[in-house]
């Protein structure tokens, strides 16, 4: 008799527990673009819902249940709730997107990756700065070729007019200026600034400067296109010694 009394007391505890829960309605907010597939727990009757495409869930609860959201896509969070909760027609959540910091970028180099490789120009093909291309298009004897004219095409004017105007020589000048910020360029890549300030002993305010003197230097112009670091030092240093000289000369 007792074990029946306590099957239909625990059974109608149960049912009251049951009755008192709501199916609650809501929806998760959210800068994330995707709101689907967000996990909503109910920590305290251990029910649980994935919200829709547009972020909403439907889950049972009563006030003082704790809900836990989770996601891929959003920052974890748990909440309390009231009573005022279960007042509106739809219950509202609003969560902060989840932004995954990466550790380390690598950025790997494929040299085997060009544009020879890929079929773009034919293999031998040279190429051309575009100072190299303004020169080379100024002063092509054959500027064009016409389909109705003679074999090998015509001879255009444009050479000629460059050449009287001042454009050529203007476009070598040019030319030549491209070189040397090429040179510099590399000499920035092989060498720290510290090389320049602690190693050659040259004031961090001239280090340009000394990079515009020595980019006329054919010797060293030679060693930085060998890649010969070793001698590419040496002379640099020996460079160093007379820019300094010549910067900074001795009072007698």
């Amino acid at each position: 008799m007792k074990q029946i009394l306590f099957l239909v007391f625990s059974f109608l505890f149960l049912s009251q527990c049951v009755s008192s829960q709501i199916l609650l309605k809501g929806k998760v907010i959210s800068e994330a673009s995707n709101l689907e597939g967000i996990h909503v727990i109910n920590l305290t009757n251990e029910k649980s819902a994935l919200t829709e495409k547009s972020g909403f869930f439907s889950i049972l609860a009563k006030p003082m249940d704790t809900l836990m959201f989770s996601g891929m896509q959003v920052k974890g969070m748990q909440i309390v709730l009231k009573q005022s909760d279960f007042s509106e027609s739809l219950f509202f959540m609003r969560l902060k997107q989840q932004v995954n910091m990466l550790d380390e970028v690598y950025i790997k180099n494929y040299p085997e990756i060009n544009a020879v490789s890929l079929g773009i120009i034919p293999k031998g093909t040279k190429s051309y700065t575009p100072a190299q291309r303004r020169l080379r298009t100024a002063t092509a004897p054959f500027a064009s070729i016409e389909a109705g004219g003679m074999a090998g095409g015509s001879v255009g004017l444009d050479p000629l007019l460059n050449w009287i105007s001042g454009r050529t020589a203007m476009l070598k000048k040019e030319l030549e200026v491209e070189k040397k910020e090429r040179l510099q360029a590399k000499i920035d890549n092989l060498y720290e600034e510290y090389f320049f300030t602690e190693t050659l002993k040259i004031p961090s305010q001239y280090v340009k400067g000394f990079q515009m003197y020595v980019s006329d230097d054919e010797r060293l112009i030679a060693s930085i296109k060998s890649k010969n670091k070793t001698m590419t030092t040496f002379l640099l240093g020996e460079l160093a010694q007379k820019y300094l000289l010549i910067t900074f000369p001795k009072k007698e």
